[in-house]
């Protein structure tokens, strides 16, 4: 069974255990702050990080965009630093897999469908390329791993090697 990537934002990553320990200094800024609605590079300041995890959390919906021109409400930010104090915990290297996704560079490859012409027992890769609508590198780098069947047509001396992809591979 595939494990699914963590949803709550202390189990995926250091940023969440650095903002609990930064929350009474980030609480002190927001006090100072004039203004009631907070930009996400505005908000990402305020919080000591960069903007994509705070871009991931409004899009998982831990923080939400409330004001004008999808801005962030200051008792918003409030609340999430709050909430990152009560539940954030340190974030160890034991589990540092579980929060990077998997990876799958022949996808592309194996989802594809598409008509095999008639008249023809193989192809090289730029033609299966554009059938498949990827790049001809991915299918040579896909023949060279052995996600894909193919066959050198040429010598590996200092010529250069030429694929081909038979029908049934």
């Amino acid at each position: 069974m595939r494990r699914c990537r963590p949803r709550l934002p202390w189990k995926r990553g250091p940023v969440a255990w650095q903002i609990k320990s930064d929350a009474d200094e980030i609480k002190v800024r927001l006090g100072r702050e004039k203004r009631n609605f907070f930009s996400l590079r505005r908000a990402a300041r305020l919080l000591g990080v960069s903007t994509q995890p705070v871009r991931d959390w409004i899009r998982l919906g831990h923080l939400k965009r409330e004001g004008p021109r999808g801005q962030i409400v200051r008792g918003e930010l409030g609340r999430f630093v709050g909430w990152l104090e009560e539940r954030a915990g340190r974030f160890g290297p034991e589990n540092y897999l579980e929060r990077l996704p998997p990876t799958y560079p022949f996808k592309k490859l194996g989802r594809v469908c598409f008509v095999w012409p008639k008249d023809r027992k193989t192809l090289n890769p730029k033609e299966l390329a554009v059938l498949t609508g990827c790049h001809p590198s991915l299918v040579i780098k896909a023949i060279r791993c052995g996600k894909l069947r193919g066959r050198c047509r040429t010598l590996r001396g200092r010529i250069l090697r030429r694929w081909e992809v038979s029908r049934h591979a």
